[in-house]
């Protein structure tokens, strides 16, 4: 039996419906009231009001979301739009709140209708079309990191990624001019993505404005549509606050929460937070240092933090180091233009900016996996990797998931998706199995969980950093596997 698209999203929002009344992070409420300003407030005072410590923080289009979402909201419950300091909740706010991320997956939905039609166009029919949508409804609709940062903790990722899945395809398909527009769009919803402009940038430079291989044969005509297409989006999003510019990046790009968050993203940072804790420890043992209480680096806060041995890290250097580290890549995109190159520059560069960027939250690993997943119909390695660091990475997601209700949910989540991920890859691929060494760490998953899950909390539960950082740590090693074999493929 095959499912049409719009099946497979009334299946998945089904499924959806039973994390309802699962845990919420304080996300919950900071959306809620973005409902709240957006709403009550004239545009000119979106970015300025500060009653609750929630303010609003996201590019100027996702402002304009809530606003049509706070029309809605009005119908459910008119007290949730009103601004407060304290939180507010209750039901109705909840029914709301949790229908309008599963309604807004339905742009995810059209992405992979999409998604399925280049597939089957660039593999020549070498796949089912069951398989195809198989594979692609559990790295997307069914995706087990939206499932817990959207569905439980509370997001819209999912909406999100239907626009960058949608920009990807029309990119690769070659309609650069739609592809920009989209891209366009997901820069103003969530300024996270300016991560992968760079390769946007070059491909787009080298693939559509010169022609023939020859550096001179500029199609000017394209440079106005797309540049045309690309202003026209940002002037619709910043125009209403060209005389408040200043105080939108100073809420956009916050520099003063420190180099990791209040947990660390499992990327190079959180080994080199690690390294300044073991040397400092070992200095005080030896009596190099004085003995002190808790390192500055484990104080579960977001906030600027002082490294005791290893020198400290500033915005400016992790820019530097991503732009630098992501240059061969760039250069050969340039070099050797190509739909499958550009993909796989995107992974990259996504992935360069979460192992190497400033205050990198968890949640952005889910931006590595959506051009990811793309890379699994090109070839049998890609699909192992791919698979490899979806688990490794919505493991890492755990420590959201911090209350006792969502102990069996997310390893239910974590096995079924993947399971099923396994078993489509086993229909793709034959011949498909992990390396030894991927075994081995994935088996590792278990024991690691036992004592970050259950022996730690129950015989050091005045230790509540030290799980958070067995996650990052242990995962860690892994994301740095994946991201030297992406690395080595492009």
């Amino acid at each position: 039996m095959d499912f049409t698209w719009a099946e497979l999203y009334f299946v998945t929002a089904f499924l959806k419906l039973f994390l309802f009344h699962s845990y919420h992070s304080t996300d919950f409420e900071v959306h809620r009231n973005w409902l709240a300003i957006t709403n009550s407030l004239p545009t000119d005072q979106w970015y300025y009001e500060k009653t609750s410590q929630w303010t609003l923080d996201y590019p100027p289009l996702f402002a304009w979301f809530q606003y049509i979402l706070s029309l809605v909201a009005g119908l459910f419950d008119p007290n949730m739009l009103v601004i407060s300091e304290a939180p507010y909740f209750n039901h109705l706010t909840l029914l709301f709140q949790r229908l309008s991320v599963i309604v807004s997956d339905i742009v995810l939905c059209f992405a992979c209708s999409k998604a399925s039609r280049y597939v089957h166009t660039v593999s020549g029919g070498k796949f089912s079309d069951r398989n195809v949508k198989m594979m692609l409804t559990v790295c997307y609709l069914g995706c087990a990191g939206l499932l817990i940062v959207d569905h439980i903790h509370f997001q819209y990722n999912g909406f999100l990624s239907g626009i960058f899945l949608l920009s990807l395809v029309s990119v690769a398909e070659g309609d650069m001019v739609l592809g920009g527009f989209y891209f366009s769009l997901l820069l103003n919803l969530k300024h996270i993505y300016l991560y992968v402009a760079p390769v946007y940038f070059v491909y787009m430079l080298r693939a559509h404005m010169f022609h023939n291989n020859k550096f001179l044969g500029l199609d000017l005509m394209g440079l106005v549509k797309l540049g045309g297409c690309v202003i026209a989006v940002f002037g619709a999003s910043f125009g209403p606050f060209l005389n408040h510019l200043p105080q939108i990046l100073s809420r956009l790009f916050p520099v003063h929460r420190g180099l990791c968050h209040a947990y660390w993203a499992p990327n190079f940072w959180s080994l080199y937070n690690l390294l300044d804790i073991s040397l400092s420890k070992a200095f005080q043992i030896l009596g190099i240092l004085p003995k002190s209480g808790v390192h500055p680096l484990m104080s579960g806060l977001v906030q600027q933090a002082d490294f005791l041995i290893l020198p400290n890290v500033s915005p400016a250097h992790c820019a530097t180091l991503t732009l630098v580290t992501l240059t061969p890549a760039l250069v050969k995109l340039f070099k050797h233009p190509s739909p499958l190159l550009f993909l796989r520059s995107v992974t990259a560069a996504a992935f360069t900016s979460f192992f190497l960027g400033y205050h990198v939250h968890e949640k952005a690993i889910l931006v590595i996996l959506i051009p990811y997943a793309l890379l699994v119909f090109s070839n049998l390695q890609s699909g192992k990797d791919f698979l490899f660091l979806s688990f490794l990475g919505t493991y890492s997601l755990f420590p959201l998931l911090f209350e006792a209700q969502e102990f069996l949910v997310k390893i239910v989540i974590l096995l079924m998706i993947h399971s099923f991920m396994f078993v489509t890859l086993r229909k793709l691929y034959p011949e498909f199995k992990l390396d030894m060494f991927e075994k081995l760490y994935l088996y590792g998953l278990v024991g690691h969980f036992a004592v970050a899950e259950v022996i730690l909390p129950i015989f050091l539960p005045r230790l509540e950093f030290l799980p958070l950082l067995l996650y990052s740590a242990y995962c860690s090693g892994g994301t740095l596997y994946s991201y030297y074999k992406l690395l080595a493929s492009v």
